[in-house]
């Protein structure tokens, strides 16, 4: 029970802050586009002879904050592409594909002052694998899924003097 009002009182005060805090251009809609590197990992590929793991991240994405603390996100990442040699009965095979992944997420902040936030997500992924299969059923890479995206993280906004 104490924690239940603890938890409403804490909601509580973040409801009262936002609606309190001037539009300084933190609400509104947003987009933005960011590279980066991915990593792909091949746990099932039979006795890996070399690969190449590492592959070019684009993610464009768009959002809505309704006020300081509470918005949404709607993107879609492309991942790159990767390939792994293996071994199979002594010949040498080649598997190779690409990922990409498109998501809507909830998101949330939490201010610590005037330039530093703690920020959130959480919601749906839909990833998609596909390429060349040359590997076994079992050990096929290719393929989708639908799952729960989560991330935090912290942000830092420099104010004008």
């Amino acid at each position: 029970m104490k924690s239940s009002l603890f938890t409403l009182a804490l909601l509580s005060s973040f409801t009262v802050a936002a609606q309190a805090a001037p539009n300084d251009g933190i609400t509104g809609a947003y987009a933005r586009v960011e590279v980066g590197r991915s990593q792909f990992s091949l746990p099932r590929a039979p006795q890996p002879a070399g690969s190449e793991e590492r592959g070019q991240a684009v993610k464009v994405f768009g959002g809505f904050r309704f006020n300081e603390n509470i918005g949404i996100e709607v993107g879609s990442t492309a991942l790159g592409s990767f390939s792994a040699d293996a071994t199979i009965g002594g010949a040498s095979v080649r598997q190779k594909g690409r990922a990409r992944s498109i998501f809507g997420a909830a998101t949330g902040w939490l201010p610590l002052g005037d330039s530093f936030a703690l920020h959130g997500r959480l919601g749906l992924s839909s990833g998609k694998v596909s390429g060349t299969n040359v590997l076994s059923t079992g050990d096929d890479q290719m393929g989708s899924t639908t799952s729960m995206l989560f991330g935090v993280g912290a942000e830092y906004r420099p104010r004008p003097c």
